[in-house]
């Protein structure tokens, strides 16, 4: 793991996957994101959770693993979802100025509401 992002994984059944992120995203850090989502097989799940709820601090760049699991979940048209939950207010508002929340399922931690 990245000594500013921490990631734990969690599998509730085989078709429904929660990632729990605590620290920082960005281009540094993706990295060790996308090798822990690619030995998780985290594409074939029918379902994809991201909590960023510990997320202090999220980089345009940290955001290219959503838009790729969006975009490939897309291509795919198996009906397979992605959910980013959790996010502070200044995290959602990276998300709110790509105008990625938009485009995903993203909620505040305080309200749930986009």
């Amino acid at each position: 793991m990245s000594s500013i992002l921490d990631i734990y994984v969690s599998q509730e059944d085989s078709e429904t996957m929660t990632v729990k992120l605590i620290g920082e995203l960005d281009q540094l850090s993706l990295k060790t994101l996308k090798q822990e989502m690619d030995v998780k097989n985290a594409e074939e799940m029918k379902l994809l959770i991201f909590d960023l709820e510990e997320v202090d601090f999220i980089a345009s760049a940290g955001l290219t693993i959503f838009a790729w699991y969006a975009d490939c979940f897309k291509k795919r048209g198996l009906g397979q979802k992605l959910k980013i939950i959790n996010c502070s207010e200044g995290v959602f508002r990276v998300f709110h100025l790509t105008m990625l929340d938009e485009i995903m399922d993203v909620s505040c931690a305080d309200n749930g509401a986009n």
